[in-house]
């Protein structure tokens, strides 16, 4: 990790050294592979967080968000970047770090998911995995029905990319699985900026951040970009058990499909928040988005 360059220009609102200062760090083991989760610590009776983030990114693109969550009262555990791992290898990856958590503090455990992290969480909470309650934005999916499938698709620039190199993607994966394309191919995040100039400012400075940064991820394997696509869930819908809550901002991803996924959950305790924001709403507002989440898993763990 680049020591200072996420103090440049993933803090917003606060003092990046102050922040910086809070962090801690500790590891889990999936795989066989070692993971470094950086957290915040209020002490090991106090209720947990685990914040996942999306495609590229990494921990500390949350760092600003995390503290203020801690400031909160809770434990903030961060998940380290993807790595180009498919939707199934990710939950498997989230389940070990949730029991890194339980066995260390305690099992009072809610998870801020988005993006490629989102769609990683609400798999693993419809297998019953070891959280008791969470909250996602530009997420979930269930990432094999056709109406996810029309909104991925759906839009100009990157998503016409999209429609273009799907057919391609199908062949050339049954030939050369592990080739790497670039992120930027599919996923633009230019396009992705607010388009009110308040927050278009703020996520402007971030999107120069996220195309400079060393540590993002610039490349996924073709196997685990399918897998976006092509993953099915591992329980119908129905089995979902926990305490959800989607905030959908309203110029962010496929805001149409994730109402009509809210509808469609079961009779659980629930929440829909819309957003006047986009995709990176939780990084241009962090102290607001940390309230929004906290006051969520305040009702939900206590």
């Amino acid at each position: 990790m680049h020591q200072h360059y996420w103090k440049k220009y993933y803090v917003v609102e606060g003092d990046a050294d102050v922040v910086e200062e809070s962090i801690r760090r500790t590891s889990f083991v999936s795989d066989g592979r070692n993971f470094e989760l950086i957290f915040f610590d209020k002490g090991r009776h106090a209720s947990n967080i685990l914040i996942s983030p999306g495609s590229g990114g990494h921990a500390y693109v949350f760092a600003e968000l995390g503290y203020y969550m801690y400031l909160r009262g809770y434990n903030v555990f961060i998940m380290p970047k993807h790595g180009g791992y498919s939707i199934n290898e990710l939950v498997a990856r989230h389940s070990a770090a949730l029991k890194h958590i339980s066995m260390n503090f305690n099992d009072r455990i809610g998870v801020f998911a988005e993006g490629l992290g989102g769609y990683a969480v609400f798999y693993l909470a419809l297998a019953h995995g070891k959280m008791r309650s969470a909250a996602y934005q530009n997420a979930p999916a269930i990432l094999t029905e056709k109406k996810f499938r029309e909104a991925w698709l759906e839009g100009e620039d990157c998503a016409r990319r999209r429609r273009m190199i799907l057919p391609l993607a199908k062949v050339l994966l049954r030939v050369f699985p592990k080739i790497k394309l670039p992120i930027s191919l599919y996923l633009s995040f230019e396009e992705m900026v607010d388009t009110q100039e308040e927050n278009r400012r703020i996520e402007a400075s971030c999107i120069k951040g996220f195309l400079g940064d060393p540590d993002f991820d610039k490349w996924y394997p073709l196997c685990a970009i399918m897998s976006l696509v092509s993953t099915p869930p591992p329980n119908p819908l129905s089995e979902l058990k926990i305490p959800t809550m989607f905030l959908v901002p309203v110029r962010g991803f496929y805001p149409s499909y994730e109402r009509d996924l809210f509808g469609r959950l079961p009779a659980i305790k629930k929440k829909l928040l819309e957003l006047d924001g986009s995709v990176f709403w939780m990084c241009s507002h962090p102290k607001q988005a940390a309230k929004v989440i906290c006051e969520w898993f305040d009702e939900t763990l206590h």
